[in-house]
């Protein structure tokens, strides 16, 4: 039977232990609405970020849109709305909205464009989590025009969690082609119920292809993830010392 100091000293260890295990788990504000998103524009040799913050904020829900341009290199225009929420062990996040870019040069690029939404998760997250994406889009041209991907291995659209891939669609080799002005809608993709054993400290979808001078890729698309921690070692323990607590008081 535990004395009365020993019961106090084992209860004192048990909520130090649940203390950390809690802190170490994910952050524990409930809402990180209207954090700026991450956009990643790599067009050939170039490279530009920009942090994008929300234009206004409704019912937790930041509403992001706006235009850029890089010189004489691409314009962009995007549209999204977004969201996370960390509470306790539980996370979830979403983006849904349109972007699309059009190539100013006189020649052929390849672009690598993310847009990235923080999570407020702390690190990446050991659990059970399910990602849902879609992706749609037209490829608009001044004249002949060519969007593509960029080779073997590679996708047009990555679902991204912490920078680590959970899905791809529209996989290598895929193009679409016109041979006068116009557009053309290349359909969609999607995916649902894909289960990721990580949630991390971003979700974000990544575009990756080539495009013609003078034309456009224009997207409307979407990601959401949501999930719940698995208990990190210490609060395992934490279950194991209320455990011992009950069985050495009914033998009391």
């Amino acid at each position: 039977m535990l004395s009365i100091t020993h019961s106090s000293r084992f209860a004192a260890t048990c909520a130090v232990v649940a203390t950390a295990s809690m802190a170490s788990m994910v952050s524990t504000s409930a809402f990180a609405a209207a954090l700026p998103m991450a956009l990643t524009v790599n067009a050939g040799s170039t490279s530009s970020f920009e942090s994008l913050n929300p234009n206004s904020v409704s019912g937790g829900i930041g509403i992001y849109n706006g235009t850029l341009s890089s010189a004489s290199n691409w314009s962009a225009y995007y549209n999204f709305n977004a969201s996370s929420s960390v509470s306790g062990a539980s996370a979830s996040a979403y983006q849904t909205g349109s972007f699309s870019l059009t190539n100013l040069t006189s020649g052929t690029v390849t672009y690598l464009i993310t847009l990235a939404l923080p999570t407020e998760v702390v690190g990446a997250q050991v659990g059970t989590y399910t990602f849902n994406g879609s992706v749609s889009g037209t490829l608009i041209t001044s004249g002949q025009g060519r969007l593509e991907t960029v080779g073997s291995g590679s996708s047009l659209w990555t679902a991204q969690t912490g920078g680590s891939a959970v899905e791809t669609l529209f996989d290598d080799p895929f193009f679409v082609q016109r041979s006068s002005q116009g557009a053309t809608n290349f359909g969609s993709r999607s995916f649902s119920a894909v289960v990721s054993p990580e949630f991390g400290d971003t979700i974000g979808m990544m575009f990756s292809f080539r495009l013609s001078a003078g034309s456009t890729a224009s997207f409307s698309t979407s990601l959401n993830g949501s999930g719940t921690a698995i208990p990190a070692p210490g609060a395992l323990a934490l279950l194991g010392c209320a455990g011992l607590v009950g069985n050495r008081r009914r033998r009391r």
